[in-house]
């Protein structure tokens, strides 16, 4: 167009260019000139429509451009939603996945040589791992409207291994029983039972369990072993430390050892070994040991009891009891014999009490004399408070004392029907205890059983 003075008119033009991905637009838009028209919202909404840009348009940044006249410049006039992308999935273990038998150090420094870490104790319901699941994400749209789809979140790789459980939505794993924490394949599983394939000695360490223990070798010299359920050993026990909470089994035997449960031990010999139990207690023969069955003692195979002290409270069974060189040998029967034993240790501890309280006694009569006279020192008043203070203890210990013997002389009111069974020979050199009432074997006898009749033990054949 030409105006009235021969001068070409030129109009504002309007430039749209997008990316390639449709992710931007941008204008530019040049002068006018010789009285052209100029530049307007509406032309550049025309413009960008007619590259169909018809989302994300920046409106302000489009009007403050044109009311600025900023010519010739690329001016940003619409952006797209970009998508968010989902985060992957994780899982937090709150326990290493690699373990290593080594000695433990404690809170005050000092390391236990004997106990090299091998059993991971857990408890059911304990938390294993926390597991963050995996987010959506959201899809965005470019400029042309078209939506854009985000990346979703990967899910974390979650084993859940034998004794463990995946609860609370898929969030956390915990332990589904009691036992030993172990990783592999991949995955944490709990062991209700422990197994040591070889022996219990320095390269195992003290195991101490809240599962069952099996032991496939032996337990040595020193070294214990402690479970909440049952023991099962293979081999032998050589002055060791047994303690569970269920059974307890030697297939061959116990030497010099210790062994505390609260159910049955069954073992192939028992020799100078200590034995308490709130069942009974099984062997092949029992040698110079100190035996407690809440339930009985039974001398299985060989049937040998000798030497020693045995205390049943629902009887003894064997073959033969004591020997030929007359080994002293201690059998005690029931609730009522045990009684007996214990009022004895009671007024054997009254005396001791009596007498170290006699004793205090003389020596604040001295002191309270010696104050009659002159001011004691600090030291002497130290000593007569402290032999007070102790001799108010061995007066409140002696009535408590005397207090359990009119419980037991009450107890021992009672009878039971209790019986040592021997299936062969009872040696002289073998005390029976039943009850309150005693007998000194002094002849062998043979194929007998003891019994209480009439207040007094007899023998009665099997």
């Amino acid at each position: 167009m030409v105006d009235s003075e021969n001068k070409i008119v030129v109009h504002s033009i309007v430039e749209v260019s997008v990316n390639p991905n449709h992710t931007t637009a941008f204008v530019s838009f040049s002068r006018p000139e010789n009285g052209g028209a100029d530049i307007s919202v509406e032309k550049v909404l025309a413009a960008l429509a007619e590259k169909n840009v018809s989302y994300g348009i920046l409106n302000d940044d489009i009007e403050l451009a044109v009311k600025q006249k900023r010519y010739d410049e690329n001016i940003c006039v619409a952006k797209w939603d970009m998508p968010t992308d989902g985060v992957d999935g994780t899982i937090k273990y709150f326990y290493n996945i690699e373990s290593h038998a080594a000695p433990v150090e404690n809170e005050n420094g000092v390391v236990d040589y004997k106990n090299l870490g091998l059993v991971r104790n857990i408890t059911a319901g304990t938390p294993i791992a926390a597991i963050t699941l995996p987010t959506e994400g959201e899809p965005g749209k470019d400029i042309t409207g078209k939506v854009v789809m985000q990346k979703k979140g990967v899910a974390a790789k979650v084993n859940v291994g034998q004794g463990t459980s995946l609860i609370n939505d898929g969030k956390e794993i915990i332990a589904a029983v009691d036992g030993n924490l172990v990783y592999k394949n991949g995955a944490f599983h709990v062991e209700e039972t422990l197994v040591i394939n070889g022996d219990v000695d320095v390269s195992s360490g003290n195991i101490d369990f809240i599962g069952a223990v099996t032991i496939k070798g032996s337990v040595f010299e020193g070294f214990r072993v402690t479970s909440k359920r049952d023991i099962n050993i293979n081999g032998s026990i050589n002055g060791a430390e047994l303690s569970a909470d269920g059974n307890i089994s030697i297939k061959i035997g116990s030497i010099n050892s210790e062994i505390e449960c609260k159910g049955d031990v069954k073992l192939g010999f028992c020799e100078n070994s200590k034995i308490r139990a709130e069942g009974s207690v099984e062997s092949a023969s029992f040698v110079g040991g100190e035996v407690f069955a809440d339930k009985k003692i039974i001398a299985t195979g060989k049937g040998v009891i000798m030497g020693g002290k045995y205390t049943a409270l629902d009887g003894i069974e064997a073959s033969v009891i004591g020997s030929e060189k007359y080994v002293k040998t201690l059998i005690t029967l029931g609730n009522n014999a045990v009684l007996s034993e214990e009022r004895d240790k009671l007024e054997k501890h009254i005396a001791e009490l009596e007498d170290k309280a006699d004793q205090l006694g003389k020596m604040l009569v001295t002191l309270n004399n010696l104050a009659k006279k002159s001011r004691l020192s600090p030291e002497r008043e130290q000593l007569k408070t402290e032999a007070l203070r102790n001799r108010l203890k061995m007066q409140s210990e002696v009535k408590k004392c005397r207090m359990r013997i009119l419980e037991i002389d009450d107890a021992l009111q009672l009878t039971q029907n209790l019986s040592v069974a021997c299936k062969r020979v009872i040696y002289p050199g073998v005390t029976i205890r039943i009850n309150s009432c005693v007998l000194q074997v002094n002849a062998a006898t043979n194929h007998a059983r003891a019994a209480v009749e009439n207040g007094e033990i007899v023998f009665k054949p099997l």
